[in-house]
């Protein structure tokens, strides 16, 4: 008795074999236990996705309460950090200027 599958059930069957087969590789290509890894992915102890920049910036952030800083502090804190901000946009500007100029040398 033969059973009769589908295009999208072979294509189903053969991904459920071969995506964990390549994950495995991809990690003993990376230097890690392709094994290990995919029984922590299975177990759900991990993720594919890593941590992003704005979720380790606010673990990192310390915020101290304002009682622990004096008025003078805490003022030439607000200007060092205006002057930062003034600096990044001056930057930026400079960043774009440049950017624009190179495609116009590329335009030649």
């Amino acid at each position: 008795m033969r059973f009769k599958v589908t295009g999208f059930t072979r294509f189903i069957l053969i991904m459920i074999v071969l995506v964990p087969l390549a994950f495995v590789i991809a990690s003993y290509y990376n230097g890690k236990d392709g094994m290990e890894e995919l029984k922590k992915l299975v177990s759900g102890q991990t993720s594919l996705l890593s941590p992003t920049k704005a979720d380790t910036l606010v673990e990192e952030a310390v915020v101290l309460p304002l009682e622990t800083v004096d008025k003078d502090t805490y003022r030439k804190l607000l200007l060092d950090n205006e002057s930062l901000k003034d600096s990044l946009v001056d930057k930026e500007l400079k960043i774009r200027e440049l950017e624009r100029n190179l495609k116009l040398c590329k335009g030649k």
